[in-house]
């Protein structure tokens, strides 16, 4: 009665295992969002947007996939702008797929796979589904290179004060001898962070690293994968499913910070004499020759922001700005709120830093129904309300610019201290830029400037075949290795057969639990796990076999049978965890994924070897009244014994 009892175990280890794969072969329903602009539109573009999709819906999306769409071939009406489809399979590159080539129509970060009943009760609505890499479903991989040249110049702006000041006491005759020492040793301490180690610039990297994590996550874009290569100073992503690199790259690229920088003291002397000099320019008659009509065409020619830079250090050059400042544009909306945000003056600045992005957190846009516009309200970190309200404290009546990435979007004059460790930012802003603006204030902007090393992408076509060949080797494999089994250990080679098809259905539960990301290495990981299965297997029959041949009753000759095997398959499966466990901690990519599936194949196959084939084996033997057992192939004849 013992072993019955048992098998309650298997079970339900069967039955979590199936409940947890249960969402990856139920029917779904999915949610395409339409754009609130969508329903502005006139009629026919309306109809031009909706078509587009229904062509591509007949063409790929439902072609052969038995999924269904609602409405079909109208645009949803306004209460309730989505479409909703349902059906099996729906997969995360689908999705971002019909996202992406339905730009004008979908609303891309508000798409949602609905969850089912036991993601709910799981997960929380986490999903369960098994993921798919890069190389299953397509996608985008990118390595994006560190600028640790600009990364070292936002640096000595930051501290441009505090080395002004050091210099100072350095230099002045009457200064203690210890404050002398103090200042030369913070001194120090500063111009070593200008020297950026091997080691340093990792850290950097993996600052940079979890800001795009943070970034991509925000995106709904599906199992993004963000690895940092020590070699070449540089972060590679991996994107399953995503086709629409302009706009991917765009997020990952983004440096734009917030800083609070003080403009030079009234009356204006350098921003005077820039603006004189355009009035001049207009008097005459040669507004395209003026400073802010060149700058205007380089932004609206999209000439990259080394040329921008270039033509601002030329200013500072051609109106002698001393070092200690810096010529930045200013830049507004025309009288319409929906026209372009362009540079529309130039500002001289202090080249340090009053207030940097770091002391700001926890942004929210809203709406200012006073200003009819959107503005952007923060909290200051402890450190940064304390900076904040000296800051406002000392410089009465200087005006405090808002500097947002390289843009001047607001210059308001500091009339009395700022305390309670709360402010906020108004300009010319969109509801889109108010929320771009929050992001980089809350998630924080990439410490060092990105630029594109390398980019590759791999159509959605080779994805299906790959997935098509794996599937296939995993099937092929696993129906040979069956019907040789049965072949060779008949009534053991099907227990054999039974415990391995247990042991798939329970790693396969483990690896979606985990969330694990099944890549084509993990799926030759996934073969092997059954091929080292199997081969326990082997020398547990081969260890009865000879126990059936010296003579012994057939539940002694299986009982001592696994007894015998055990530590042979112990020792065997322990040494390949190890190495496998070793390939986790030191190899990445695809050399991961293959030692994660390998190594929770090794404790399945341990269970379902050791224990589940031991029982089933026992079962029949003990209690189903099986007399005779031959552990020969037929073509070797036979060779059995009596259960006496």
């Amino acid at each position: 009665m013992q072993s019955y009892r048992l098998l309650i175990l298997p079970f339900l280890i069967l039955a979590v295992s199936f409940t947890i794969l249960y969402p990856n072969f139920a029917d779904r329903s999915l949610k395409i969002v339409v754009r609130e602009d969508v329903y502005a539109l006139p009629e026919a573009d309306q109809k031009i947007l909706v078509n587009a999709l229904f062509e591509r819906w007949a063409k790929d999306y439902g072609k052969g996939s038995g999924w269904t769409i609602e409405p079909q071939g109208t645009l949803p009406p306004k209460e309730n702008p989505f479409y909703t489809v349902k059906g099996r399979f729906i997969t995360s590159a689908k999705i971002n797929q019909i996202s992406q080539e339905n730009q004008s129509l979908v609303s891309e970060s508000k798409n949602k796979l609905e969850p089912t009943w036991i993601e709910n009760t799981i997960r929380g609505g986490k999903s369960l589904s098994i993921k798919l890499g890069l190389d299953l479903q397509g996608g985008m991989r990118v390595v994006l290179k560190g600028d640790f040249e600009d990364y070292t110049s936002k640096l000595k702006d930051l501290y441009a004060k505090e080395l002004t000041e050091l210099n100072l006491t350095l230099k002045n005759p009457t200064a203690k001898p210890e404050d002398k020492e103090k200042a030369k040793s913070r001194l120090s301490e500063i111009e070593s962070s200008f020297d950026l180690s091997p080691m340093r610039k990792i850290v950097e990297l993996e600052k940079a690293k979890m800001i795009i994590d943070n970034r991509l996550t925000t995106q709904n874009l599906t199992e993004p994968q963000v690895r940092i290569q020590k070699e070449q100073d540089a972060i590679e992503v991996s994107l399953p499913g995503v086709s629409n690199s302009a706009a991917i790259l765009e997020i990952l690229q983004n440096t734009e910070t917030v800083e609070y920088r003080l403009e030079e003291p009234n009356p204006f002397v350098f921003k005077g004499q820039i603006a004189d000099n355009e009035r001049r320019m207009m008097d005459l008659g040669k507004r395209e020759d003026t400073d802010i009509f060149i700058f205007q065409e380089l932004v609206k020619n999209k000439a990259g922001k080394k040329a921008q830079d270039e033509f601002l250090e030329g200013l500072e050059k051609k109106y002698n700005i001393p070092k200690d400042f810096k010529v930045y544009a200013m830049w507004a909306r025309g009288n319409s709120a929906k026209s372009a945000l362009l540079p529309r003056s130039f500002v001289v600045l202090e080249r340090k830093i009053a207030l940097s992005g770091n002391d700001m957190t926890n942004a929210q846009p809203s709406y200012n129904s006073n200003s009819y516009g959107w503005m952007v309200s923060f909290t200051l970190t402890p450190n940064g309300a304390e900076k904040f309200f000296d800051l406002t404290s000392e410089n009465r009546g200087r005006n405090l610019a808002i500097v947002w990435g390289d843009k001047v979007i607001s210059n308001p004059v500091i009339n009395d201290p700022i305390a309670g460790g709360r402010a906020e930012i108004s300009g010319s802003f969109s509801e889109q830029e108010a929320i771009r603006l929050a992001n980089v204030i809350s998630e924080g902007a990439l410490p060092i400037p990105l630029s594109v090393l390398e980019m590759r992408f791999i159509g959605p076509t080779l994805g299906i075949e790959s997935i098509e060949v794996g599937l296939k080797a995993v099937a092929i494999g696993f129906f040979l290795v069956m019907a040789y089994m049965i072949l060779y250990y008949r009534l053991g080679g099907f227990i054999a057969d039974l415990s391995l098809l247990v042991n798939l259905i329970i790693l396969a539960a483990l690896l979606t639990l985990m969330d694990f990301t099944l890549t084509l290495p993990g799926i030759a990981g996934i073969i092997l796990t059954a091929g080292m299965a199997v081969d326990a297997n082997v020398i547990i029959y081969e260890r009865i076999r000879e126990e059936i041949e010296e003579g012994r009753a057939l539940s002694i000759a299986v009982t001592r049978g696994f007894e015998n095997a055990f530590w042979t398959i112990m020792d065997a499966n322990v040494t390949t965890l190890i190495a496998g466990i070793l390939m986790i901690r030191l190899g990445n990519g695809p050399i991961k994924g293959f030692a994660i599936t390998l190594c929770w194949g090794i404790v399945t196959t341990l269970f379902t070897s050791l224990f589940l084939s031991r029982l089933f084996m026992e079962l029949a033997v003990n209690r189903m009244g099986v007399h005779h057992l031959n552990l020969r192939p037929f073509f070797f004849g036979k060779k059995e014994t009596t259960n006496v």
